[in-house]
């Protein structure tokens, strides 16, 4: 899964969108020790619960690499890796960018525990960049700073935020009962309440997710069910698999055991504090007791390989391609197993890139399957990628077509170098 990668992200489309940004560069900032040690290095902020540093990738002329582990054929030496820090320095070559005291020196990846810690962080000019999900953290640091950029770009279109259930879950692996928990969830509500700029203001930047695809997306299914909220419906549900309130406490039960599990999610950021909430509170409207669980990424990622997870919130960016659905769905780790898969998977692999209109009709009746199912929640697509860039240490870090260079290009301003 595709959970949290951090890449240089050149060739991500830009967005028009405006922040207000100041073209020029406000006041020198006092030196500090750690400002002093990374003069010339690029300090790379990343959130602790969102970025497994055993995932870290970087994407060089010769490819893209593992950032963190040894290895002779990377470009590059690891010279500290672990869950707090990793730094990374170019191996000298005739004519590259190791040689360059234009180019940062040293590459240095900083994990930080909270969202709050890091808008902290770049606000002291320890953090050279950065990326969120919100335009309430951009906004933040622009009333906070004028010495970075904020740079909004298009979120890759395919990337989803998603509830992952255990389908080997005594209770989770009923389909019944992921619809009802799929129904019981307020997504036009969380969509208009966590990606407005302003509350009430313009257009939620986030699209409602009913599949892995965009609704945009050459292979979106039409008429696939939206899962829109129904607590009614997801009370029939629930009753025809044999829960009900059999002592009056609110709490659905059967055979003496509650309707409870555990729901794991990223421990970083404000957004998913606020989507769990409500995610909360509308199960337990329909007498569903979920027990939330704040992790770190490694957290996640260890209990997804074991299996010990009941439920997860999870993200991942789906390529639009049959190894792409096949790698997450079928014999994943979420446990997920339905026969009527097959063909249809044999069937895609069988012709992409030779018979579109077929390859085509194969993926899409691989997510109504998968839809009716519901081995996940969809819910939602966001829109943009919000990048902050140090403008005091930084420029010339953009290419001509407006995108983001790769970190090992960036140049250093002149007083820096």
């Amino acid at each position: 899964m595709n959970y949290g990668r951090a890449n240089g992200w050149g060739g991500v489309a830009s967005l028009l969108l405006v922040f207000g940004v100041t073209a020029g560069r406000s006041q020198e900032v006092r030196p500090t020790p750690f400002r002093q040690m990374h003069a010339q290095n690029l300090v790379i902020g990343l959130l602790a619960g969102r970025t497994d540093y055993r995932d870290v990738t970087i994407t060089t002329g010769e490819g893209t690499f593992p950032v963190y582990g040894q290895g002779d054929a990377k470009p590059f030496e690891m010279l500290e890796g672990n869950a707090g820090q990793m730094i990374i320095a170019f191996k000298a070559a005739p004519s590259s960018a190791a040689n360059d005291n234009s180019r940062p020196q040293k590459l240095v990846y900083k994990f930080f525990r909270t969202e709050q810690s890091l808008l902290s962080a770049i606000i002291l000019d320890e953090v050279d960049y950065a990326r969120f999900e919100s335009e309430a953290s951009a906004l933040e640091l622009q009333s906070a700073t004028r010495n970075y950029r904020i740079y909004p770009q298009r979120a890759p279109v395919n990337f989803v935020e998603m509830i992952c259930y255990n389908n080997k879950h005594p209770f989770l692996r009923e389909r019944a009962v992921r619809q009802a928990l799929s129904y019981a969830i307020r997504r036009e509500e969380m969509r208009r309440k966590f990606f407005l700029s302003r509350p009430g203001v313009g257009e939620p930047k986030a699209d409602i997710a009913a599949g892995p695809f965009n609704k945009d997306s050459r292979l979106f299914p039409p008429n696939m069910n939206k899962y829109d909220y129904h607590p009614k419906r997801a009370l029939e549900l629930l009753k025809s698999a044999g829960w009900q309130d059999t002592n009056g406490d609110h709490i659905l039960d059967r055979n003496g055991e509650p309707l409870r599990f555990r729901l794991g999610y990223d421990m970083s950021t404000q957004l998913r504090d606020d989507l769990i909430r409500l995610i909360k509170i509308g199960w337990l409207e329909i007498g569903v007791v979920v027990n939330p669980e704040p992790l770190s990424a490694v957290e996640i990622n260890d209990r997804l390989a074991s299996g010990n997870y009941e439920a997860l919130l999870l993200n991942h960016n789906f390529e639009e391609t049959h190894a792409g659905l096949e790698s997450f769905f079928y014999n994943s780790r979420l446990n997920y197993e339905n026969p009527s898969l097959k063909q249809p998977f044999f069937y895609a692999g069988k012709f992409e890139g030779t018979n579109e209109q077929a390859f085509r009709a194969n993926m899409q009746r691989l997510q109504i399957i998968i839809n009716q199912d519901q081995p996940v929640s969809f819910l939602y697509h966001p829109w943009l990628i919000i990048h902050v860039i140090n403008l005091m240490k930084f420029d010339k870090f953009l290419d001509q077509k407006g995108q983001l260079k790769f970190f090992q290009d960036w140049e250093l301003v002149r007083g820096v170098r």
